[in-house]
């Protein structure tokens, strides 16, 4: 990340609401995470974060309510989720591709030059642990390792607002405080961070904890 000042960003969800199979996942959240901010939230298996987490980054749309970004509705300026970089817990990494490829595919689809993609492809991975293994396969990384190059591919585009599901939850004690380091740090160069986390020393490093449960935010 760089020291580079950034206008203030915030994201906001305006009663969001989400039923599938005429259950009730989310029951009009209301949720707003500004640049440099560390928000994590908590809740129990079950609770929507989840889901949560998708309606803020524009991947699901809500029966109703608004996902607003800077004050523009991220539904109605789907460019707008560029801005974002997200870790969920299946990872999504291409199998075939090494580390530091898959790191480098965002950066290369916004147009970074080839070769600074690979600089800053480095550089996310190292911050993660990861550089040693950057030319390594996915299929070859094991499955915490796996993890951190997801966070390093989504720290790596420099997000103005990040989201990660549960991004340690694969981690040892060692690795979990580097991997969090370096997603807490983005918020100091005025990312938002978003965290949804079960682990308790997850949320105690965030400067504020919200809790979900039955999809209510509480």
């Amino acid at each position: 990340m760089t020291g580079d000042e950034r206008a203030p960003v915030a994201l906001v969800g305006q009663d969001l609401r989400v039923s599938r199979g005429g259950v009730e996942i989310l029951r009009g959240v209301d949720l707003t995470v500004h640049g440099g901010e560390r928000l994590a939230l908590t809740g129990p298996s079950g609770s929507g974060k989840t889901v949560l987490l998708s309606v803020l980054s524009g991947l699901v749309l809500p029966q109703s309510g608004t996902v607003l970004l800077d004050g523009r509705p991220l539904a109605q300026e789907p460019s707008l989720r560029r801005r974002l970089g997200v870790v969920f817990q299946g990872y999504g990494l291409v199998a075939l591709l090494t580390a530091a490829e898959n790191v480098e595919l965002p950066l290369l689809a916004a147009r970074v030059p080839a070769a600074q993609a690979r600089v800053r492809a480095y550089e996310a991975l190292e911050s993660v642990g990861l550089a040693d293994r950057a030319e390594h396969l996915v299929e070859e990384l094991s499955g915490g390792q796996q993890q951190r190059a997801a966070v390093a591919r989504a720290l790596a585009v420099r997000p103005d607002v990040l989201l990660a599901d549960e991004p340690t939850a694969e981690q040892d004690v060692g690795h979990r405080a580097s991997t969090l380091d370096a997603i807490l740090a983005a918020a100091n160069a005025g990312t938002a961070v978003l965290l949804a986390t079960h682990d308790p020393v997850v949320a105690a490093r965030c400067d504020r904890v919200v809790h979900l449960d039955a999809g209510v935010l509480r």
